[in-house]
């Protein structure tokens, strides 16, 4: 089979381009490195192994077991007040008449008390240890499948605040826990010294970052938000903005768009993501140079979700080299189209599963920006399984 080069009969400039389980411009983690759980230890020299049984940060030891009923019953009832108020929204806007496109509320997800039933009890089934929440590490880049599966792909994290000072500057993590493993995979994680700035009491959506793996869900997954507001110089002390963790429920919500909520009392956290069937984790790979001062937007779009973008890249570039990649989900078979805008023009490389190369490509105007290259490679993971073999399906683009 001939190599990726020889796919491309490009540049030998992409030939560095990294392997996709690679880090690529990823911001530091907020975790705790270290404490990285892994099945079996002889194959990850280096990482420690934690004793699920032994260390846990389930809090519901700290409390009397003549508690754990009337924990529940509070969460339950102001979960269901919750719902009461979305249906009654959502009521209100079907009973109109008049054909406004007004949107649907944020469905709420389940938010999970500090301890729930279950933990006080000592159950072995509470979201602290079946989620592994004292584990803090970040999700291994190297476990994925390579047959296509259930997957979650999301689009977007929009923060919503009652607070009344502004601007703030927000940082933390937003994270996703699956089923494939339970360890942080983040797609919003800003350090202290990377805070994002709010200028106004609106609604604002969180810069996302590429997970660092797919997200693989048949039927729940946990959310993970820890925010905090940056309030001043160094070692001040900064306010937490929203410590969280909400369950997302999929069954039977597969291949249409999930607008949900995770609230609390200073601010709400609404996002927006699909769960996807047969679908197969893809790594978009771009390589780029300009010569002149320009700003640059790489965005990817699928035809299971025409809609709604994903974006890449976002910034000014100019001189030196960039180099980056997004992992995002891609129902299988199904076309992958990658847009670049530079300046007034829009170029667009298209992919698809099963097929080597790109689809359709940009034709030589888009040199007169820089140079471009655009490689993907789906459900690539069978190949850190077995290193002498090829890729699956690589399609890989140039201009």
């Amino acid at each position: 089979m001939a190599s990726t080069e020889e796919y491309l009969g490009c540049p030998e400039d992409l030939g560095d381009l990294p392997h996709p389980l690679e880090e690529v411009d990823q911001p530091p983690s907020m975790g705790t490195a270290g404490n990285e759980v892994v099945k079996d230890s002889s194959t990850h020299e280096g990482r420690q192994v934690i004793d699920e049984e032994d260390e846990t940060n389930c809090p519901g030891k700290h409390y009397p077991k003549s508690d754990a009923d009337e924990i529940e019953r509070k969460w339950v009832r102001r979960y269901i007040k919750q719902l009461g108020e979305y249906s009654d929204i959502y009521n209100e806007i079907m009973a109109r008449e008049d054909d406004d496109d007004t949107p649907f509320p944020p469905h709420p997800l389940k938010v999970f008390p500090h301890a729930t039933a279950k933990c006080i009890l000592g159950d072995s089934n509470c979201y602290h240890r079946v989620y592994k929440t004292h584990d803090t590490s970040a999700t291994s880049s190297a476990l994925g499948y390579c047959t296509p599966k259930e997957m979650l792909q999301f689009f977007s994290v929009c923060l919503s605040s009652s607070l009344a000072s502004y601007p703030i500057s927000v940082y933390g993590i937003f994270a996703v826990r699956d089923e494939l493993d339970p360890r942080r995979n983040c797609i919003f994680n800003c350090s202290r010294d990377d805070a994002v700035t709010i200028e106004k009491q609106d609604s604002f959506v969180l810069p996302l970052c590429s997970p660092c793996r797919g997200m693989y869900v048949r039927d729940r997954a946990l959310l993970e938000a820890d925010l905090w507001i940056k309030e001043g110089g160094k070692g001040s002390v900064d306010k937490q903005l929203l410590s969280a963790y909400a369950e997302i429920d999929i069954r039977a919500e597969y291949n249409y768009m999930l607008h949900v909520r995770i609230p609390s009392d200073d601010c709400n956290l609404d996002i927006k993501c699909m769960a996807l069937t047969r679908s197969v984790e893809t790594v978009i790979q771009v390589y780029a140079k300009v010569d002149h001062p320009c700003h640059v937007r790489f965005t990817a779009f699928s035809t299971c979700y025409d809609d709604y973008e994903i974006l890449i890249f976002d910034g000014k570039l100019f001189g030196n080299e960039k180099l980056f990649q997004h992992v995002v989900t891609v129902k299988a078979s199904e076309k992958l189209d990658v847009l670049l805008k530079v300046g007034q023009s829009l170029f667009q490389w298209t992919f698809q599963d099963e097929h080597v190369g790109a689809v359709c490509a940009p034709d030589d105007s888009i040199f007169a920006y820089g140079q471009f290259f655009v490689r993907v490679l789906f459900a690539p993971k069978d190949y850190q399984r077995n290193p002498s073999t090829t890729f699956r399906h690589p399609s890989i683009g140039s201009s």
